[in-house]
């Protein structure tokens, strides 16, 4: 019977850290409009992105950070295509950015959150 014990015991342990070891890389985050490590030539007026479910927008929240710090964004939303969209209100200039994302989508209790890059060239 201690054996059987230990063996259960071993067992759920490693399931729990198999669990732990294969959720730690996931994201629900498909792609953005700019696109991950884009480099642009016009500058973007919104961002945009897509999820594998549709995102609680109560829940999310989108950062820019750019050359010259933070921008004013507004009007988060969703357009039912299982994505976020908001305006960018400061002029983008040309530099790197990093968008800050973070949500739980649809069917899921986690709040997932991520960043990504993307560059702006002006094309003069």
């Amino acid at each position: 019977m201690k054996k059987l014990r230990a063996a259960l015991a071993l067992a759920l342990v490693i399931f729990t850290l198999i669990g732990c070891v294969s959720n730690s890389g996931y994201t629900p985050l498909l792609r953005a409009e700019p696109e991950v490590g884009a480099t642009l030539n016009r500058a973007p007026r919104t961002l945009r992105l897509f999820y594998a479910a549709l995102p609680d927008v109560e829940r999310s929240s989108l950062r820019l950070i750019g050359p010259n710090g933070e921008h004013q964004l507004r009007g988060l939303h969703t357009m039912a295509a299982d994505d976020l969209m908001i305006e960018i209100m400061d002029p983008v200039t040309p530099g790197e950015y990093v968008v800050e994302w973070s949500t739980a989508v649809e069917g899921d209790p986690t709040v997932y959150s991520g960043s990504f890059n993307f560059r702006y060239q002006s094309s003069q």
